[in-house]
Protein backbone atom coordinates (compact mmCIF):
# COMPACT_ATOMS: atom_id res chain seq x y z
CA UNK A 1 0.00 0.00 0.00
CA UNK A 2 2.78 2.06 1.22
CA UNK A 3 4.56 1.49 -2.28
CA UNK A 4 1.24 2.17 -4.28
CA UNK A 5 0.53 5.48 -2.56
CA UNK A 6 4.75 6.68 -3.04
CA UNK A 7 4.18 6.04 -7.09
CA UNK A 8 0.66 7.77 -7.05
CA UNK A 9 1.95 10.98 -5.61
CA UNK A 10 5.43 10.54 -7.66
CA UNK A 11 3.61 10.65 -10.58
CA UNK A 12 1.15 13.31 -9.66
CA UNK A 13 4.24 15.38 -8.83
CA UNK A 14 5.87 14.60 -11.95
CA UNK A 15 2.64 15.51 -13.55
CA UNK A 16 2.10 18.95 -11.78
CA UNK A 17 5.92 19.44 -12.82
CA UNK A 18 5.23 19.04 -16.62
CA UNK A 19 2.60 21.27 -16.32
CA UNK A 20 4.13 24.24 -14.40
CA UNK A 21 6.82 23.26 -17.23
CA UNK A 22 4.25 24.14 -19.80
CA UNK A 23 3.42 27.13 -18.15
CA UNK A 24 6.46 28.73 -18.19
CA UNK A 25 6.77 27.76 -21.69
CA UNK A 26 4.40 30.55 -22.64
CA UNK A 27 4.71 32.66 -19.90
CA UNK A 28 6.34 35.33 -22.22
CA UNK A 29 2.88 36.17 -23.45
CA UNK A 30 1.80 37.71 -20.49
CA UNK A 31 2.46 41.58 -19.76
CA UNK A 32 3.66 42.79 -16.89
CA UNK A 33 0.75 44.05 -14.48
CA UNK A 34 2.17 47.01 -14.00
CA UNK A 35 0.67 48.12 -17.34
CA UNK A 36 -2.57 47.53 -15.99
CA UNK A 37 -4.96 50.83 -16.12
CA UNK A 38 -6.10 49.50 -12.98
CA UNK A 39 -5.44 47.45 -9.73
CA UNK A 40 -3.82 44.14 -10.42
CA UNK A 41 -5.35 41.22 -9.09
CA UNK A 42 -3.72 38.68 -6.97
CA UNK A 43 -3.66 36.18 -9.73
CA UNK A 44 -1.13 39.12 -11.79
CA UNK A 45 1.27 38.55 -8.37
CA UNK A 46 3.92 35.80 -10.13
CA UNK A 47 3.44 33.17 -7.69
CA UNK A 48 -0.12 33.30 -7.74
CA UNK A 49 -0.21 33.40 -11.64
CA UNK A 50 2.01 30.93 -11.90
CA UNK A 51 -0.47 28.15 -9.68
CA UNK A 52 -3.71 29.66 -11.15
CA UNK A 53 -2.39 29.03 -14.51
CA UNK A 54 -1.69 25.20 -13.19
CA UNK A 55 -4.89 24.96 -12.23
CA UNK A 56 -6.37 26.29 -16.04
CA UNK A 57 -3.79 23.66 -17.30
CA UNK A 58 -5.10 20.84 -15.16
CA UNK A 59 -8.65 21.43 -16.17
CA UNK A 60 -8.30 21.02 -19.58
CA UNK A 61 -6.07 18.12 -18.96
CA UNK A 62 -9.46 16.61 -17.88
CA UNK A 63 -11.47 17.69 -19.73
CA UNK A 64 -9.77 16.99 -23.41
CA UNK A 65 -9.27 18.77 -25.63
CA UNK A 66 -12.62 18.66 -27.05
CA UNK A 67 -12.21 21.05 -30.44
CA UNK A 68 -11.17 18.12 -32.34
CA UNK A 69 -14.67 16.23 -32.49
CA UNK A 70 -15.45 15.90 -36.24
CA UNK A 71 -19.20 14.67 -34.64
CA UNK A 72 -22.18 16.16 -33.28
CA UNK A 73 -25.47 18.45 -33.90
CA UNK A 74 -23.45 21.07 -32.29
CA UNK A 75 -21.13 21.29 -35.42
CA UNK A 76 -21.80 22.60 -38.92
CA UNK A 77 -22.51 21.01 -42.13
CA UNK A 78 -19.63 20.42 -43.99
CA UNK A 79 -19.10 21.73 -47.43
CA UNK A 80 -18.58 19.05 -49.77
CA UNK A 81 -14.76 19.45 -51.72
CA UNK A 82 -16.57 19.50 -54.45
CA UNK A 83 -18.06 23.28 -53.91
CA UNK A 84 -15.88 26.14 -54.83
CA UNK A 85 -15.80 29.09 -52.38
CA UNK A 86 -18.21 30.71 -52.91
CA UNK A 87 -16.39 34.43 -54.05
CA UNK A 88 -14.26 35.02 -56.60
CA UNK A 89 -10.81 35.50 -54.97
CA UNK A 90 -9.27 37.78 -57.99
CA UNK A 91 -10.68 41.05 -56.80
CA UNK A 92 -9.68 40.15 -53.05
CA UNK A 93 -6.68 41.83 -53.06
CA UNK A 94 -4.44 44.35 -54.06
CA UNK A 95 -1.68 44.35 -56.01
CA UNK A 96 0.25 46.71 -53.77
CA UNK A 97 -0.42 47.34 -50.01
CA UNK A 98 -2.92 49.72 -50.00
CA UNK A 99 -1.57 53.14 -47.91
CA UNK A 100 -5.11 53.76 -46.70
CA UNK A 101 -7.92 51.44 -44.28
CA UNK A 102 -10.64 52.61 -46.75
CA UNK A 103 -8.99 50.86 -49.72
CA UNK A 104 -8.58 47.67 -47.57
CA UNK A 105 -9.21 44.29 -48.92
CA UNK A 106 -9.71 40.90 -47.59
CA UNK A 107 -6.09 39.68 -48.98
CA UNK A 108 -4.66 43.05 -47.79
CA UNK A 109 -5.01 41.58 -43.83
CA UNK A 110 -1.50 39.75 -42.64
CA UNK A 111 -2.61 40.01 -39.00
CA UNK A 112 -5.80 39.87 -37.11
CA UNK A 113 -6.47 39.95 -33.19
CA UNK A 114 -9.04 39.60 -30.94
CA UNK A 115 -10.06 40.85 -27.17
CA UNK A 116 -13.27 40.42 -24.99
CA UNK A 117 -14.68 37.99 -23.27
CA UNK A 118 -15.87 34.12 -23.36
CA UNK A 119 -17.87 34.47 -26.94
CA UNK A 120 -14.19 35.27 -28.45
CA UNK A 121 -12.59 32.29 -26.21
CA UNK A 122 -15.52 29.98 -27.56
CA UNK A 123 -15.97 28.47 -24.30
CA UNK A 124 -17.62 25.38 -24.39
CA UNK A 125 -18.18 25.78 -28.02
CA UNK A 126 -17.90 21.87 -28.51
CA UNK A 127 -18.65 20.52 -24.95
CA UNK A 128 -21.71 18.03 -24.12
CA UNK A 129 -20.98 17.55 -20.67
CA UNK A 130 -20.18 20.20 -17.79
CA UNK A 131 -16.31 19.49 -17.29
CA UNK A 132 -16.17 19.95 -21.30
CA UNK A 133 -17.72 23.48 -20.37
CA UNK A 134 -13.91 24.60 -19.26
CA UNK A 135 -12.16 23.80 -22.40
CA UNK A 136 -11.86 27.01 -24.31
CA UNK A 137 -12.12 25.76 -28.20
CA UNK A 138 -10.06 28.96 -29.58
CA UNK A 139 -9.16 27.52 -32.84
CA UNK A 140 -12.89 27.45 -33.40
CA UNK A 141 -13.59 30.98 -32.24
CA UNK A 142 -15.92 32.87 -35.22
CA UNK A 143 -13.78 36.13 -35.00
CA UNK A 144 -9.98 34.49 -34.31
CA UNK A 145 -10.21 30.50 -34.77
CA UNK A 146 -7.93 29.27 -37.55
CA UNK A 147 -8.46 25.66 -37.22
CA UNK A 148 -9.12 23.49 -39.89
CA UNK A 149 -10.41 25.36 -43.20
CA UNK A 150 -13.69 27.33 -44.25
CA UNK A 151 -15.27 24.00 -45.21
CA UNK A 152 -15.93 22.75 -41.53
CA UNK A 153 -14.72 25.44 -39.70
CA UNK A 154 -16.58 28.91 -41.32
CA UNK A 155 -14.29 31.66 -39.13
CA UNK A 156 -13.14 35.13 -40.22
CA UNK A 157 -9.39 33.74 -40.11
CA UNK A 158 -10.65 30.87 -42.32
CA UNK A 159 -12.29 32.69 -44.51
CA UNK A 160 -9.55 35.56 -44.87
CA UNK A 161 -6.66 32.58 -45.41
CA UNK A 162 -8.62 31.84 -48.74
CA UNK A 163 -7.42 35.44 -50.13
CA UNK A 164 -4.31 35.66 -47.94
CA UNK A 165 -2.70 32.10 -46.70
CA UNK A 166 0.00 34.01 -44.86
CA UNK A 167 -2.28 34.96 -42.11
CA UNK A 168 -1.28 35.18 -38.65
CA UNK A 169 -2.77 35.20 -35.30
CA UNK A 170 -5.21 33.10 -35.59
CA UNK A 171 -5.41 30.61 -32.82
CA UNK A 172 -4.66 26.91 -33.63
CA UNK A 173 -6.43 24.90 -31.44
CA UNK A 174 -8.28 24.73 -27.89
CA UNK A 175 -5.98 26.61 -25.41
CA UNK A 176 -6.15 29.61 -22.42
CA UNK A 177 -4.12 33.07 -23.52
CA UNK A 178 -1.28 32.29 -21.78
CA UNK A 179 -0.60 29.21 -24.81
CA UNK A 180 0.98 29.74 -27.67
CA UNK A 181 -1.63 28.09 -29.45
CA UNK A 182 -3.86 31.18 -28.70
CA UNK A 183 -1.53 33.21 -30.89
CA UNK A 184 -3.08 36.60 -30.66
CA UNK A 185 -6.47 35.97 -29.09
CA UNK A 186 -6.45 37.89 -25.92
CA UNK A 187 -9.75 37.58 -24.86
CA UNK A 188 -10.52 35.97 -21.47
CA UNK A 189 -13.66 34.23 -19.66
CA UNK A 190 -15.35 36.53 -17.17
CA UNK A 191 -13.63 39.78 -18.41
CA UNK A 192 -15.80 43.05 -18.36
CA UNK A 193 -15.45 46.34 -19.95
CA UNK A 194 -13.05 48.13 -17.19
CA UNK A 195 -10.34 45.30 -18.24
CA UNK A 196 -10.05 46.15 -22.23
CA UNK A 197 -7.03 48.78 -22.11
CA UNK A 198 -4.95 46.30 -20.30
CA UNK A 199 -6.10 44.08 -22.59
CA UNK A 200 -5.48 46.05 -25.88
CA UNK A 201 -2.08 46.73 -23.97
CA UNK A 202 -1.27 43.13 -23.88
CA UNK A 203 -1.88 42.92 -27.32
CA UNK A 204 -0.29 45.15 -28.71
CA UNK A 205 2.83 44.11 -26.75
CA UNK A 206 1.77 40.61 -28.29
CA UNK A 207 1.55 41.41 -31.68
CA UNK A 208 4.94 43.85 -31.71
CA UNK A 209 7.18 41.22 -30.09
CA UNK A 210 6.17 38.26 -32.74
CA UNK A 211 8.70 38.02 -35.44
CA UNK A 212 6.58 37.10 -38.26
CA UNK A 213 5.09 40.37 -38.33
CA UNK A 214 5.66 43.52 -39.50
CA UNK A 215 4.48 46.14 -36.91
CA UNK A 216 4.31 49.36 -38.92
CA UNK A 217 3.37 47.95 -42.59
CA UNK A 218 0.78 45.26 -41.77
CA UNK A 219 -2.55 45.43 -42.13
CA UNK A 220 -4.14 44.20 -39.04
CA UNK A 221 -7.84 43.29 -37.91
CA UNK A 222 -8.75 43.26 -34.59
CA UNK A 223 -12.11 42.36 -33.22
CA UNK A 224 -13.47 43.27 -29.72
CA UNK A 225 -16.78 42.19 -27.80
CA UNK A 226 -17.64 42.42 -24.33
CA UNK A 227 -20.29 43.20 -21.82
CA UNK A 228 -21.83 39.77 -21.17
CA UNK A 229 -20.33 39.53 -17.60
CA UNK A 230 -21.11 43.08 -17.07
CA UNK A 231 -24.75 42.64 -17.81
CA UNK A 232 -25.03 39.15 -16.58
CA UNK A 233 -23.00 39.29 -13.29
CA UNK A 234 -21.14 42.70 -12.47
CA UNK A 235 -24.54 45.04 -12.89
CA UNK A 236 -26.48 44.21 -9.93
CA UNK A 237 -23.53 44.46 -7.56
CA UNK A 238 -23.01 48.25 -8.29
CA UNK A 239 -23.69 50.79 -6.13
CA UNK A 240 -25.15 53.25 -8.77
CA UNK A 241 -25.73 50.31 -11.76
CA UNK A 242 -27.04 53.44 -14.26
CA UNK A 243 -23.57 54.58 -14.39
CA UNK A 244 -22.08 51.06 -16.23
CA UNK A 245 -22.84 52.61 -19.96
CA UNK A 246 -20.89 55.88 -19.11
CA UNK A 247 -18.03 53.77 -17.58
CA UNK A 248 -18.30 51.79 -20.62
CA UNK A 249 -17.71 54.36 -22.86
CA UNK A 250 -14.91 55.68 -21.03
CA UNK A 251 -13.41 52.42 -21.09
CA UNK A 252 -13.92 52.12 -24.96
CA UNK A 253 -12.28 55.46 -25.96
CA UNK A 254 -8.98 54.82 -23.53
CA UNK A 255 -8.77 51.37 -25.39
CA UNK A 256 -9.28 52.52 -28.75
CA UNK A 257 -7.22 55.86 -28.41
CA UNK A 258 -4.47 53.36 -27.32
CA UNK A 259 -4.90 51.31 -30.33
CA UNK A 260 -5.43 54.07 -32.73
CA UNK A 261 -1.38 55.70 -31.49
CA UNK A 262 -0.24 52.23 -30.64
CA UNK A 263 -1.15 50.22 -33.06
CA UNK A 264 -0.72 51.05 -37.27
CA UNK A 265 -2.36 50.16 -39.91
CA UNK A 266 -4.97 48.32 -37.95
CA UNK A 267 -9.18 47.97 -38.43
CA UNK A 268 -11.23 47.93 -35.62
CA UNK A 269 -14.44 45.61 -35.68
CA UNK A 270 -16.74 46.53 -32.33
CA UNK A 271 -19.60 43.77 -31.93
CA UNK A 272 -22.30 44.15 -29.36
CA UNK A 273 -22.75 41.50 -27.48
CA UNK A 274 -26.22 39.38 -28.18
CA UNK A 275 -28.91 40.47 -25.75
CA UNK A 276 -28.64 38.91 -22.87
CA UNK A 277 -32.73 37.44 -22.70
CA UNK A 278 -32.05 35.71 -26.21
CA UNK A 279 -30.34 33.01 -23.94
CA UNK A 280 -31.09 33.87 -20.25
CA UNK A 281 -35.06 33.52 -20.90
CA UNK A 282 -34.89 31.13 -23.60
CA UNK A 283 -37.94 29.10 -23.31
CA UNK A 284 -37.84 25.58 -22.97
CA UNK A 285 -34.00 25.09 -22.46
CA UNK A 286 -32.54 21.65 -20.31
CA UNK A 287 -32.60 21.81 -16.57
CA UNK A 288 -28.78 21.22 -16.40
CA UNK A 289 -29.50 25.01 -18.67
CA UNK A 290 -31.40 26.33 -15.93
CA UNK A 291 -29.39 25.72 -12.99
CA UNK A 292 -26.18 26.92 -14.71
CA UNK A 293 -28.01 29.74 -15.83
CA UNK A 294 -28.04 30.89 -11.95
CA UNK A 295 -24.29 31.04 -11.51
CA UNK A 296 -23.23 32.50 -15.01
CA UNK A 297 -26.12 35.42 -15.27
CA UNK A 298 -27.14 35.74 -11.77
CA UNK A 299 -28.59 39.07 -12.56
CA UNK A 300 -30.82 37.43 -14.39
CA UNK A 301 -31.75 34.42 -12.90
CA UNK A 302 -32.22 32.89 -9.86
CA UNK A 303 -32.57 34.41 -5.74
CA UNK A 304 -28.90 35.17 -6.09
CA UNK A 305 -29.40 38.66 -6.69
CA UNK A 306 -33.41 38.42 -5.96
CA UNK A 307 -33.55 38.48 -9.87
CA UNK A 308 -37.39 39.73 -10.96
CA UNK A 309 -39.47 41.26 -13.59
CA UNK A 310 -39.04 44.48 -12.34
CA UNK A 311 -34.72 44.07 -12.07
CA UNK A 312 -34.46 42.36 -15.11
CA UNK A 313 -36.32 44.97 -16.90
CA UNK A 314 -34.01 48.04 -15.40
CA UNK A 315 -30.74 46.01 -16.37
CA UNK A 316 -32.32 45.44 -20.20
CA UNK A 317 -32.78 49.34 -20.13
CA UNK A 318 -28.68 49.56 -19.25
CA UNK A 319 -28.35 46.88 -21.35
CA UNK A 320 -29.49 48.97 -24.42
CA UNK A 321 -27.57 52.21 -23.36
CA UNK A 322 -24.64 49.81 -23.10
CA UNK A 323 -24.98 49.08 -26.19
CA UNK A 324 -25.87 52.67 -27.72
CA UNK A 325 -22.14 53.45 -26.82
CA UNK A 326 -20.73 50.90 -28.93
CA UNK A 327 -22.81 52.30 -32.00
CA UNK A 328 -21.73 55.92 -31.27
CA UNK A 329 -17.96 55.83 -30.29
CA UNK A 330 -16.93 54.45 -33.14
CA UNK A 331 -18.15 57.48 -34.95
CA UNK A 332 -16.56 59.85 -33.22
CA UNK A 333 -14.77 62.31 -35.51
CA UNK A 334 -11.49 61.51 -33.59
CA UNK A 335 -11.48 58.11 -35.06
CA UNK A 336 -13.06 59.76 -38.36
CA UNK A 337 -10.54 60.52 -41.86
CA UNK A 338 -7.42 58.54 -41.00
CA UNK A 339 -5.32 56.78 -43.42
CA UNK A 340 -4.17 54.26 -40.71
CA UNK A 341 -6.92 53.71 -38.33
CA UNK A 342 -10.53 52.97 -38.51
CA UNK A 343 -13.08 51.41 -36.04
CA UNK A 344 -16.96 49.93 -37.22
CA UNK A 345 -19.65 48.82 -35.05
CA UNK A 346 -20.74 45.91 -36.89
CA UNK A 347 -24.55 45.31 -35.63
CA UNK A 348 -25.35 41.60 -36.79
CA UNK A 349 -26.06 40.48 -33.07
CA UNK A 350 -28.92 43.65 -32.88
CA UNK A 351 -32.07 40.90 -33.94
CA UNK A 352 -30.33 37.97 -33.92
CA UNK A 353 -32.91 35.36 -32.95
CA UNK A 354 -32.36 31.21 -32.04
CA UNK A 355 -35.35 30.13 -33.92
CA UNK A 356 -35.69 28.32 -36.48
CA UNK A 357 -39.36 26.70 -38.47
CA UNK A 358 -39.41 24.59 -35.60
CA UNK A 359 -38.75 26.70 -32.44
CA UNK A 360 -35.48 27.18 -30.68
CA UNK A 361 -32.31 25.87 -32.09
CA UNK A 362 -30.82 24.50 -28.96
CA UNK A 363 -27.94 23.44 -31.65
CA UNK A 364 -26.04 26.85 -31.94
CA UNK A 365 -25.97 27.11 -28.11
CA UNK A 366 -22.98 24.91 -26.24
CA UNK A 367 -24.07 22.74 -23.20
CA UNK A 368 -25.11 25.39 -21.29
CA UNK A 369 -27.31 26.96 -23.61
CA UNK A 370 -25.41 30.33 -23.18
CA UNK A 371 -22.47 30.27 -25.01
CA UNK A 372 -22.12 29.37 -28.28
CA UNK A 373 -21.85 26.31 -29.73
CA UNK A 374 -19.28 25.36 -32.75
CA UNK A 375 -22.66 26.05 -35.19
CA UNK A 376 -23.15 28.78 -33.67
CA UNK A 377 -19.55 30.13 -34.15
CA UNK A 378 -20.05 29.36 -37.69
CA UNK A 379 -23.42 31.19 -38.16
CA UNK A 380 -21.53 34.54 -36.24
CA UNK A 381 -18.41 34.43 -38.70
CA UNK A 382 -20.28 34.64 -41.76
CA UNK A 383 -22.35 37.41 -39.98
CA UNK A 384 -19.48 39.69 -39.47
CA UNK A 385 -18.17 38.93 -42.91
CA UNK A 386 -21.39 39.60 -44.42
CA UNK A 387 -21.25 43.14 -41.96
CA UNK A 388 -17.67 43.90 -43.10
CA UNK A 389 -18.76 44.09 -46.76
CA UNK A 390 -21.49 45.82 -45.96
CA UNK A 391 -22.28 49.61 -46.05
CA UNK A 392 -22.82 51.51 -42.66
CA UNK A 393 -27.03 52.05 -42.54
CA UNK A 394 -27.54 48.75 -44.66
CA UNK A 395 -25.85 46.38 -42.62
CA UNK A 396 -27.62 42.99 -41.83
CA UNK A 397 -28.83 42.73 -38.08
CA UNK A 398 -29.12 39.23 -37.82
CA UNK A 399 -27.27 35.93 -38.63
CA UNK A 400 -27.92 32.98 -41.45
CA UNK A 401 -26.19 29.61 -42.18
CA UNK A 402 -23.01 29.97 -43.37
CA UNK A 403 -22.94 30.94 -47.17
CA UNK A 404 -26.32 31.53 -47.32
CA UNK A 405 -26.67 35.28 -48.92
CA UNK A 406 -22.60 35.70 -48.17
CA UNK A 407 -21.14 38.56 -49.28
CA UNK A 408 -17.98 38.60 -51.76
CA UNK A 409 -16.03 41.38 -52.55
CA UNK A 410 -16.29 42.71 -56.50
CA UNK A 411 -14.70 44.76 -58.75
CA UNK A 412 -17.45 47.61 -57.61
CA UNK A 413 -16.98 47.06 -53.94
CA UNK A 414 -13.81 45.35 -53.21
CA UNK A 415 -12.97 46.61 -50.06
CA UNK A 416 -14.26 46.57 -46.60
CA UNK A 417 -16.77 49.23 -45.39
CA UNK A 418 -15.71 52.30 -42.94
CA UNK A 419 -17.54 55.24 -42.06
CA UNK A 420 -15.54 57.18 -44.90
CA UNK A 421 -15.49 55.11 -47.46
CA UNK A 422 -19.29 54.48 -47.88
Amino acid sequence: MKMWFAQMSLNIFLILLLLMCQENKFHRWKVDAQLSAFRPTIFDNTEWRLFFHLYRNITMMMAGRTGLKTRGNFLQTPVPESVPFPCDTSVGRSREPPSSVHKLRPGDVNVIAAIGDSVITASGASATSFLELYTENRGLSWCIGGQWNWRNATTLPNILKVYNPKLVGYSYRDSYSFHWDSQFNNAEIGAISKELPHMARQMVTRIKSDRRVNFKKDWKILTLTIGGNDICAYVCTMKNPESLPLKHRRNLLTTLRYLRDNLPRTFVNIVSMPDVEKVASVAGKPAICWILHHGECPCWVGPIHNSTDSSRSRWARIQKQYKKVEEEVPQMDEFRGLDEFAVVHQPWTKRLSLNDDKGVDFTLLSYDCFHMSQKGHARAAAALWNNMLEPPGKKRLNWDPPYVNFRCPSQQNPYFYTYDNS
